[in-house]
């Protein structure tokens, strides 16, 4: 039982060395944002239906010309504008909704949509009481940034632009919420 045991560990070990070593070569399959979709090749790409796209696009130049989350959250629906959200996991389907504050800080606070592929964002455990606890990690404790990894919808130096002001507005783009 004893060797059983160690063994256990063993396997746990180089999955685990497996997995970081994919995540460091930015070659780790994770699940992506609705704009994103992995082609034939398992390369990430831009979503090919030309209105997801364009309303990713335009959600980006709204928070541009408002300068905050909840502007850009008062102008769609001022303007009776939806926003796309993936359906069920790997079933493709989209549904289109309206703008939440959820979304809206998802959206702003996910580097893939600047083409950049990151891994160890969050930390996970169980506490006492046995529940698994997520908490989002500070930028600088990140385990792995691959800056234009994939084709984004803005740039890294927007994506830092956009986490600023998040930040003035007290919206800290490293504090779980």
């Amino acid at each position: 039982g004893t060797m059983s045991e160690a063994e256990l560990h063993v396997l746990k070990a180089r999955l685990i060395g497996g997995l970081i070593s994919k995540a460091q070569r930015g070659e780790l399959k994770l699940p992506l944002p609705i704009g994103l979709i992995y082609d034939e090749e398992e390369r990430v790409i831009l979503d090919p239906d030309q209105q997801i796209q364009q309303s990713i696009r335009l959600f980006f130049a709204t928070f541009q010309r408002t300068g905050s989350a909840w502007g850009t959250i008062r102008a769609y629906r001022q303007e009776g504008l939806k926003s796309p959200r993936g359906g069920q996991a790997g079933a493709g389907e989209v549904l289109w909704q309206e703008l939440t504050e959820g979304t809206a800080l998802d959206t702003l606070h996910n580097p893939r949509y600047a083409g950049a592929f990151c891994f160890g964002r969050t930390r996970t455990w169980r506490d006492t009481e046995g529940k698994i606890r997520i908490r989002q990690l500070p930028r600088s404790e990140w385990r792995f940034v691959k800056t234009q990894a994939h084709p984004g919808y803005i740039t890294w130096e927007q994506f830092q632009r956009n986490r600023a002001i998040l930040k003035a507005h007290g919206r800290p783009y490293d504090v779980a919420r």
